[in-house]
């Protein structure tokens, strides 16, 4: 077993991916979203369907990673029309 020490220093070296919910009781998708200031209507409905993905009783795992992909692909789509357009208003 590693020391304490090397323990805590390899908890430290990822503390972007942490978040302190000592003051909430349950969290949920919705909440870790919030946590992350996840904040694109694309990325959040891509995030939730691969928390969740196969749980709900309505889909396969396989159908929710699909639907997050696509989900991902919208964003780069309209990233990339958002880009243009800028480019083309300077």
């Amino acid at each position: 077993m590693k020391p304490a020490h090397e323990i805590l220093k390899a908890a430290q070296k990822h503390n972007h991916y942490r978040r302190d919910v000592r003051h909430l009781d349950t969290i949920d998708v919705y909440r870790v979203l919030k946590l992350y200031g996840v904040t694109d209507p694309c990325v959040q409905h891509a995030v939730k369907k691969l928390l969740c993905s196969g749980q709900r009783g309505v889909k396969t795992e396989r159908q929710d990673v699909k639907e997050a992909i696509d989900s991902l692909n919208r964003y780069l789509q309209m990233a990339s029309e958002d880009e243009a357009f800028a480019g083309e208003v300077k």
